[in-house]
């Protein structure tokens, strides 16, 4: 599998959890691979790092959905696959290999379970029942072929999903492939501006001021241990 694949990231003022995206990003295993985050906030100067790039903008996308896609349409040329990163998520190195080994089956990658952390950083397994875009993976020519996302806020996803589904798009599972979870999904509310809650959209992010900041200073390890995480035997029904 020597495929290229671009994590691609849209973020609204939240340099602390990007901060330890990027180093989810650094610590992949798979190689050819690249990192695009999109910022219209205007928060940081364009940035690059190793195989990641930084571009801000003070100009606010209309919508969740033409973000999105204004950041897909950033990845290099040879790019083959999209994974869907988000800038408050977590990923264990071996995320982009198991959405890769995905999209070599099926145009769609949806992984089936969730890793959620407790305080101390104790991972717990959880169904994903489909959602948790976030972990999301697809062909590139797939998902340009059905025109990305629409112009929507907070269920863009979801739309595009009956899109494809409609049309009788394949999905694929890594965690039925045989690998382990990857996605850590944190649900800290007083720390992270959460479009899935339900007080929170992409609309009222908005409102929060943001302060221009250089992001190199808040790439950090996340408190959960990357390369040998407390993940805790069996899984259970959907948290969220």
């Amino acid at each position: 599998m020597n495929g290229k694949i671009a994590a691609v990231c849209v973020t609204y003022n939240r340099p602390k959890q990007l901060g330890q995206m990027i180093r989810c990003f650094e610590r992949q295993d798979y190689q050819n691979r690249e990192l695009i985050i999109l910022d219209d906030a205007g928060q940081y100067e364009r940035t690059s790092g190793d195989r990641w790039t930084l571009i801000s903008t003070k100009t606010r996308y209309p919508t969740l959905g033409d973000k999105r896609n204004a950041a897909t349409r950033l990845v290099s040329p040879d790019v083959e696959y999209i994974a869907v990163w988000d800038d408050d998520d977590l990923y264990l190195p071996h995320a982009l290999r198991a959405t890769m080994a995905a999209l070599r089956v099926a145009p769609l990658s949806r992984p089936s379970v969730v890793l959620h952390p407790d305080k101390r950083g104790v991972l717990s397994q959880h169904e994903t029942g489909g959602l948790f875009h976030s972990g999301w993976g697809y062909r590139r020519e797939t998902f340009w072929k059905y025109n990305g996302y629409q112009a929507w806020n907070n269920g863009e996803d979801r739309l595009l999903l009956k899109k494809l589904e409609d049309r009788g798009v394949a999905t694929a599972d890594p965690i039925a492939l045989g690998f382990e979870p990857f996605l850590v999904y944190p649900w800290e509310v007083s720390e992270v501006i959460h479009f899935s809650n339900p007080s929170m959209s992409y609309e009222k992010a908005a409102t929060f001021c943001s302060r221009p900041t250089r992001i190199e200073k808040w790439i950090a390890d996340p408190k959960i241990d990357l390369d040998h995480p407390r993940i805790l035997p069996g899984i259970n029904p959907r948290k969220f």
